[in-house]
């Protein structure tokens, strides 16, 4: 169990580290989850349970300093939980929920001490020290991670036999409940991804991909590369119209010289 903390631990730090320096993308439970299965020894797992995740929360946006839930917490908390009891796919979902709600109140916790420090930094400026400013930051982004490091390792060596005890004591009707809200809410992220990028331009393609998989059977890797050589089509085509206007434009430019001249 201590290896396993340790490894929760690392995963934690690690998509945070992502986050710290701005690597978009690198904190979503896609690949939250598939660093925690991997440093468990259960690499399979993770990415399974990790695109389930991903369509949960594939509506959930984080703007500015403002993170509505913190999915990188409840990616790696929902799989490590589920591959170290051994349990369904709908506890890992329904334990990444509650995870990503208290990581949203830790991230902000977390992020009030480096915050604190803004008047150290200015100094440090204010006296062109850039040396004392790089080691204020590596400070910082040390504590902030090794903060993130203690949650996962403490979490895993104190929580895992009590979450192992309650996942026990569900009742089957409860279990089954749950596989059914596992089932819906990925429908859910996609429907609040829907309500932001929703437009007429983009309707059609979303009918496509919906009638690919329901009437012709179509599997997510069949409709991803379609949608992917449609994607090409269509930046080649908008490609194409933007270096036509260019070339128009100068060809007139070039006309209204001539005549200029004569």
């Amino acid at each position: 169990m201590l290896m396993n903390a340790i490894g929760v631990g690392l995963a934690c730090m690690l998509v945070k580290w992502g986050n710290w320096w701005g690597m978009m993308g690198w904190d979503r439970p896609m690949m939250a989850s598939t660093i925690t299965g991997i440093l468990l020894g259960h690499p399979t797992e993770g990415i399974v349970i990790g695109a389930s995740l991903e369509l949960v929360y594939m509506g959930t946006q984080s703007m500015g300093g403002v993170l509505p839930q913190d999915y990188a917490i409840g990616g790696v908390f929902g799989s490590a939980f589920a591959i170290l009891i051994g349990a369904k796919m709908s506890v890992a979902v329904a334990l990444s929920i509650p995870f990503s709600m208290l990581g949203t109140l830790l991230y902000d916790l977390f992020k009030f001490i480096p915050t604190a420090w803004t008047t150290k930094f200015q100094e440090y400026l204010n006296r062109h020290d850039i040396k004392g400013f790089k080691r204020l930051w590596d400070l910082q982004a040390t504590i902030f991670l090794t903060m993130w490091f203690l949650i996962g390792f403490v979490s895993i060596l104190a929580g895992t036999t009590a979450i192992k005890s309650l996942v026990s004591a569900i009742p089957p009707v409860i279990q089954n409940s749950l596989t059914v809200a596992a089932g819906m809410l990925p429908a859910l992220g996609m429907a609040l991804l829907l309500v932001t990028l929703w437009d007429k331009k983009l309707a059609p393609y979303f009918f496509i991909g919906f009638g690919l998989v329901a009437f012709f059977k179509g599997t997510l890797i069949e409709v991803a590369f379609l949608a992917t050589a449609i994607a090409l089509i269509v930046a080649v085509s908008e490609l194409n119209k933007i270096q036509g206007v260019k070339r128009s434009s100068v060809q007139q430019t070039e006309e209204e010289d001539f005549f200029d001249d004569k």
